[in-house]
């Protein structure tokens, strides 16, 4: 009945539509059989075009039937120099160790994986090209300089991971959408300090002489794709096939920034050359003369690189620091550059740290106001076993309860003052569990010496990040409309478990903050930005939480701080799924899961794997969204197990059984959630009702409906005892039981039930709206069963009149009430008055085909009664037969036996009159 009506379809939810086929870019451009891959597919990846070949293997771009996106797929080969297994073996965990490397700036790797003697690595394929093709236009120094720091820090995850990278360039930096910066073609990433055979560059005449096509080394992962590219970024190490360190990565970071900012070669490639065979020849020499114990001629050292690399021009706009950062960072000895990529970054960062520096300051002053985020919050630090109630006074304080009642009363919401009752509670419960957590924390450090100092850093950040939640929180639902009213106790429920910060193993594993004070204290001022994000998010402002949210991914990427980077995609990519934006938050949510992993915030993980579940099986990809769901519950094992994730996660496993009409096995993992749900939720959470109700739908399902019916008014009990008996759940609950109940034939149930959910809808949407009208069909449908026939015509003309006043005059909404008017007037004998109505309600193509059934069967009856010309009888006819059609079609073969019979007892037509109809069907 759904929304009134008896017809089950009406409140069925429908499976959605099959995504169509993927654009595979090969109709416009068979003409090109120069870059058809020589096979169509490399395990689940078809191929689409090749993008680049050499003697490490072939790129191609790719299809991942998966996950519905195209990808660069790189296909890699043994040197041919090692036994052809071991080989293998040794490109794979190398390939293994690249997909470690999980971070915004360094291109994703997907997956990795063998297929025949060949590794795989699948990629993400960037858009916007590449850093040397951006850099053809003439650029201000400062946005060079800020696209380089996000490349090199790239350059430091893989450091950081234990890689080299060997071939820095900007050839090898990606632009992807939004200005995102990638670090990619590790082909010739080695693990750190690890030497290899020297590779004599190919002279510069002779680089026209190869192909781009063949030099896998200049090959991007773009759609455009090969650039050409030079050895002029090689360190003098790398000449020499010595071994490598992250310093040789500077160096050609350092070179690379250098052409970046002045248009110039920071050294010319011959005279390095020249220089390495030089230095060669003098070692040999020296190793000789050892070797022979003669004393050697006095050499001058380093006499052919002395002017090396070349002073950037004096009249540039590039700031003297940023010179003297350079050449430092392109320094021919490596102990002579940087310790490492970070100190190379913080040098060339010091413009940034200056302008920012007043601003972090103020935020490190706030942050030392709540807790100790700061070096300067000491003090208070010290005093947070006896402050915790002072610190909550400032975010819920004992007038809070009533200024929350104020604002929801000033909705005119029905129950909004018991809802503010209800909420407040809630948080009243979550103040006093901070303050305690809050005092236990610094206790077990301060007072019982049973926790490090660090551990106590550690939660208390994380307690300051829940006081600054619930403070976001409250300033939201301090603004509260009629539709936050009807929210806000599940956005009250949604704030972050406290417990969390008293998991002292994860809290541990957790990437840390970093050291500089100013640092943490911009993490932190960014997390309460996000605390924001969040409250929108929980409150159903959708919108604005969206541009809340990319307005702080810049700072937040910023950081380095995975965990918060992780957080913000999470965040965006919910909030894109609740706008229908589907690829978009499939593709954050993915990067959430992976920022989630290398920052080791396992939870985070949780719930990205659960939201990619919900993802998958939506868009009917089923086999992926299992993997996803067999990874959050891996993590969530590797967590030790929470009873409130673990419900959540199986409620979005049943769903996807419900959606695959698995109906068994849906209501095996309800149960299971039932029983989770009764140990660690409250008696008053809303989850309890919404899983009886899933359940009873299941059964429902499953054609078990007394069980069905029992669970029902079950969860609508308790939907009325946590929300209210005026919220909108309650008046669903209400629609579909008195749908079910006059389906099974219990008329006088079935009224109570719809009379509720009509004044709930009454009461909430005002008597004017088109959704009243909706239910004034439920009363109607229910009083015609009784056999109350004035009652229900009067019961539809209202809701007719209601919905013509509301709506366009072919809204399908406006096919119930008229087929009830007519229905109406049938049972009260008013035929001839019935027909026009009944006429209208079977012009609705788009309702469902039990409705128009019966409109159909109806208006039949009426035309035969009613009018005994050929023409009207062979009309009457026609309704029945397509009635019949429909009623088949709905599943509904008594009915369609019904009007059978009805034909047959119909007299037969006369012998002209079955001519002419055989002549026109000819």
């Amino acid at each position: 009945m759904g929304d009134g009506k008896t017809r089950s379809s009406r409140f069925r939810s429908k499976n959605s539509r099959e995504q169509p086929a993927p654009d595979t870019g090969r109709s416009n451009r068979s003409a090109q059989v120069e870059d058809a891959p020589p096979v169509a597919q490399v395990g689940r990846y078809v191929l689409l075009k090749q993008l680049g070949q050499g003697g490490m293997g072939v790129v191609y771009s790719a299809y991942d039937p998966d996950l519905d996106r195209k990808v660069a797929l790189k296909l890699l080969q043994s040197d041919g120099h090692n036994d052809a297994e071991a080989a293998r073996a040794r490109l794979l965990r190398e390939a293994q160790a690249m997909a470690r490397v999980t971070h915004p700036n360094v291109v994703p790797i997907h997956d990795v994986g063998m297929w025949g003697e060949h590794v795989f690595l699948a990629m993400e394929m960037a858009d916007e090209g590449t850093l040397s093709g951006w850099l053809e236009k003439e650029r201000p120094w400062r946005e060079v300089l800020e696209v380089f720091l996000a490349a090199g820090r790239g350059l430091l995850a893989a450091h950081e991971a234990g890689l080299v990278h060997r071939d820095f360039k900007p050839a090898n930096v990606l632009l992807g959408r939004g200005g995102r910066v990638y670090v990619t073609d590790f082909g010739l990433a080695r693990k750190m300090g690890e030497a290899v055979v020297p590779e004599e560059p190919l002279p510069e005449q002779a680089e026209g002489l190869v192909p781009p096509e063949r030099r896998m080394l200049e090959t991007t992962l773009t759609r455009s794709g090969v650039v050409m590219g030079t050895p002029n970024y090689m360190s003098p190490e790398q000449y020499e096939g010595g071994e490598l360190d992250a310093r040789s990565d500077q160096f050609s970071f350092c070179v690379a920034l250098y052409w970046g900012l002045y248009r110039k070669r920071a050294f010319d490639s011959s005279r390095m050359r020249a220089f390495i065979t030089s230095r060669r020849k003098e070692e040999l020499v020296s190793a000789r003369t050892q070797t022979l114990d003669v004393a050697p001629a006095p050499v001058v050292k380093r006499g052919p690189g002395a002017d090396l690399i070349q002073e950037p021009p004096r009249d540039s706009k590039v700031p003297a620091w940023v010179r003297q950062t350079l050449m430092r960072g392109m320094s021919l000895e490596p102990a002579e550059r940087f310790a490492s990529m970070r100190e190379l970054l913080e040098a060339l960062s010091q413009e940034r740290r200056r302008v920012q520096r007043q601003r972090w300051a103020a935020a490190a002053c706030v942050a030392g106001v709540g807790l100790s985020v700061v070096g300067g919050a000491v003090y208070r630090q010290s005093q947070v076993c006896t402050g915790a109630n002072a610190l909550m006074a400032e975010v819920w304080g004992p007038d809070s309860g009533a200024t929350l009642e104020k604002a929801f009363q000033a909705t005119g919401r029905p129950g909004a003052g018991e809802m503010a009752a209800r909420v407040t509670r809630v948080l009243e419960e979550y103040a006093q569990g901070w303050k305690r957590q809050s005092t236990q924390a610094c206790e077990a450090t301060r007072v019982h010496g049973v926790q490090t100092e660090e551990l106590l850093s550690q939660r208390v950040v994380c307690l300051d990040r829940r006081r600054q939640d619930m403070r976001a929180l409250v300033g939201v639902l301090a603004q509260a409309d009629a539709k936050l009213v009807d929210q806000s106790l599940d956005a009250a429920y949604a704030l972050p478990a406290l417990s969390e910060c008293a998991d002292v193993g994860a809290l541990s594993e957790q990437q840390r903050l970093p050291t500089d004070p100013s640092r943490r204290a911009e993490i932190a001022r960014l997390g309460g930005e996000l605390a924001g994000v969040k409250a929108m998010l929980d409150a159903g402002r959708y919108r604005p939480a969206l541009e809340k949210g990319f307005s702080l991914e810049a700072p937040v990427l910023a950081t380095g701080y995975l965990p918060l980077i992780a957080e913000l995609r999470y965040d965006l990519g919910v909030l894109q799924s609740n706008l229908g934006a589907t690829a978009e938050s499939e593709r954050l949510l993915t990067q959430a899961l992976y920022d989630a992993e290398s920052g080791r915030a396992d939870r985070l993980k949780v719930f990205a794997a659960s939201q990619l579940l919900v993802a998958g099986y939506r868009q009917k990809h089923f086999t992926q969204a299992e993997s996803w769901g067999g990874l959050s519950e891996a993590s969530l094992r590797r967590l030790g197990g929470e009873p409130i994730l673990e419900a959540d996660l199986l409620t979005n496993r049943a769903n996807m059984a419900i959606a695959q009409e698995r109906y068994p096995e849906a209501r095996a993992l309800l149960e299971k959630v039932r029983a989770l749900q009764e140990k660690a939720l409250p008696p008053g959470h809303p989850k309890h009702a919404r899983t009886l109700f899933l359940l009873g739908r299941v059964l429902l399902d499953m054609d078990e409906r007394p069980r069905a019916v029992a669970l029902l008014e079950e969860a609508l009990q308790k939907t009325r005892a946590a929300l209210g008996p005026m919220h909108p759940d309650t008046g669903r609950r209400h629609t579909l039981l008195a749908g079910l109940l006059l389906e099974m034939g219990q008329p006088e149930r079935a009224l109570e039930h719809a009379r509720a959910a009509l004044a709930v809808r009454t009461a909430t949407l005002g008597e004017q709206h088109p959704q009243v009208a909706s239910a004034m069909d439920g009363v109607g449908q229910c009083l015609l069963k009784l056999g109350r026939s004035e009652e229900s015509l009067a019961t539809f003309e209202r809701a007719l009149a209601l919905k013509r006043k509301a709506l366009a005059p072919d809204d399908e909404e406006l096919q119930y009430s008229y087929d009830g008017v007519g229905q109406a007037l049938l049972r009260l004998g008013r035929t001839r008055e019935a027909i026009e109505p009944l006429r209208r309600a079977v012009t609705f193509p788009t309702v469902s085909p039990d409705a128009l059934a019966e409109s159909g069967y109806a208006l039949a009856r009426a035309l035969w009664s009613t009018d005994s010309r050929p023409e009207a009888r062979a009309e009457a006819r026609r309704e029945a037969t397509q009635a019949r059609e429909r009623f088949l079609q709905a599943g509904l073969a008594p009915r369609a036996s019904e009007v059978d019979s009805w034909l047959e007892s119909l007299p037969r037509e006369p012998s002209s009159l079955q001519a002419l109809r055989r002549s026109t069907r000819r």
